[in-house]
């Protein structure tokens, strides 16, 4: 039996619209509200400036929130890569709450569970998604077959937020992906 090695290009900066951030914030706070945690799913072109150009929210079957863990089943992903893949579209980070006032970590759970390719981002919100600030949150970078917290400085110089592009906000479950309707 042979082993397959992937060659994933290397990610210098992640680059945000000024206001997906704000939308994260919004899609995961629904959950958070009932103390349960939430996630989402930021997908974009992966090139040495990645551009962060859609935020999708796992809802409905196949997903599981609960006050304790986060759970989306692979016929999820699975919708939200026959989604993206024609777009040419990957997985750059997977961002998720915790619903307690503890230190952002990623727990043994995320760090063996959640998803492990080089240069992805994992992002812990505490409180349910209340703290708007992102340099309170939890960045991980998947990096060298491990998770390594991303520090102040390195988030700093490594995260752009550009006021002048757009995203897509969207909601998948295991059938299919489509756009979040506003409330």
């Amino acid at each position: 039996m042979t082993s397959c090695k992937f060659s994933y290009p290397m990610i210098e900066n992640w680059v945000f619209a000024a206001g997906l951030l704000q939308a994260t914030l919004g899609g995961v706070r629904v959950g958070g509200q009932f103390r349960k945690e939430s996630g989402a799913f930021w997908l974009g072109i992966r090139e040495p400036a990645a551009r962060v150009s859609a935020v999708v929210f796992p809802r409905g079957p196949g997903v599981k929130e609960a006050p304790g863990f986060w759970r989306v089943s692979p016929e999820v992903f699975g919708a939200v890569a026959r989604w993206a893949v024609p777009l040419g579209l990957c997985l750059l980070g997977v961002v998720h709450t915790h619903v307690g006032n503890t230190a952002p970590f990623l727990s043994w759970t995320d760090r063996r569970f959640g998803v492990r390719v080089p240069g992805v981002l994992a992002i812990v919100l505490l409180k349910g998604g209340k703290d708007g600030n992102h340099l309170n949150w939890g960045w991980y970078l998947f990096d060298h077959d491990e998770y390594r917290e991303l520090s102040g400085s390195e988030l700093r110089r490594r995260l752009i937020i550009d006021s002048t592009m757009d995203f897509a906000t969207l909601c998948a479950d295991e059938y299919d992906v489509r756009p979040e309707r506003v409330k």
